[in-house]
């Protein structure tokens, strides 16, 4: 007879198996089957707090800049950080973390770019857009063979029961239609991480942020990894100005080389350089 650690080991009837050799393998099959996977620890105390007192303040200046936050009201917007990374380098770190990028590759393969990197301050006992259930791939109702999209959401504060973690939907993200009410509310699951976690997930996944009944604003961030074919939420490219354009990571990663080009003349340049082996772009290979 096994020993009581290996029962799960024993099968009747059962030919296939997965193989789960390392953690990343694991990491790898609770995404195929769950949607999400959760890594601990990858950032330090230090890390979080910087990056959450710098989050607050590009939001203050996102803010005056529109005008004030009744006007992010009046547009849904409220409490979001939009696209960190152009107002201050140390969101960059978090685009190619190395326990991120390995997952993202494995699904994504070689070239995919960043849709966005927002912040999201979920503050006490305030209603949040992100509180909706919702795909990260909004207005979509479709299964696809192999994801379109990787999200990694880093918690720069605890994730509690009180303070509102995120709730998934186990599995939803190989349905295309969104469940019953019954069934959401029988099977959603929160999620509760430490500070420095990040939960990596399809962007299919449905999920929400839970209701923060707490005297303290959880913060987080979400990375949206895409293939190149998916319009990012702000052209990066624009916003950047050719800022990082030199790094050959991080061109890509940003949209550089998949920015629409603005005339023909320009489009049939860029190819003409792939020609003369100047420059790169996508669905242009040169044997």
């Amino acid at each position: 007879m096994p020993e009581e650690k290996d029962k799960f080991l024993v099968y009747n009837g059962i030919k296939e198996i997965n193989k789960a050799e390392s953690e990343f393998d694991f990491q790898v099959e609770e995404i195929e089957r769950n949607g999400f996977t959760i890594i601990e620890g990858i950032l330090s105390n230090d890390e979080t707090c910087n990056i959450g007192r710098k989050m607050d303040e590009v939001y203050k200046k996102q803010v005056d800049d529109i005008g004030g936050e009744n006007k992010l009201w009046e547009i849904g917007d409220s409490d979001s950080v939009k696209h960190l990374m152009a107002y201050d380098e140390a969101f960059v770190s978090l685009l190619r973390h190395v326990k991120v990028l390995p997952i993202v590759r494995h699904f994504l393969k070689d070239y995919f770019v960043l849709n966005l990197q927002n912040g999201i301050l979920n503050k006490p006992n305030v209603w949040n857009p992100a509180s909706l259930w919702h795909r990260d791939l909004f207005f979509q109702h479709y299964t696809s063979s192999r994801p379109l999209s990787i999200s990694a959401l880093f918690s720069i504060d605890d994730f509690t029961a009180e303070m509102g973690g995120t709730y998934v939907l186990p599995g939803s993200h190989r349905h295309e239609s969104f469940p019953s009410p019954e069934y959401a509310q029988r099977f959603e699951q929160q999620l509760v991480v430490k500070a420095g976690s990040v939960i990596i997930f399809d962007s299919m996944m449905f999920h929400r942020a839970g209701f923060n009944g707490s005297s303290k604003v959880r913060r987080s961030i979400s990375n949206i990894y895409t293939l190149p074919f998916i319009r990012q939420q702000i052209s990066l490219p624009r916003v950047l100005k050719g800022k990082y354009s030199d790094d050959d990571f991080l061109r890509r990663l940003l949209g550089y080389d998949s920015d629409p080009a603005d005339h023909v003349d320009e489009w049939r340049k860029e190819r003409l350089e792939v020609r003369e082996g100047k420059g790169y772009h996508p669905g242009y290979e040169v044997s």
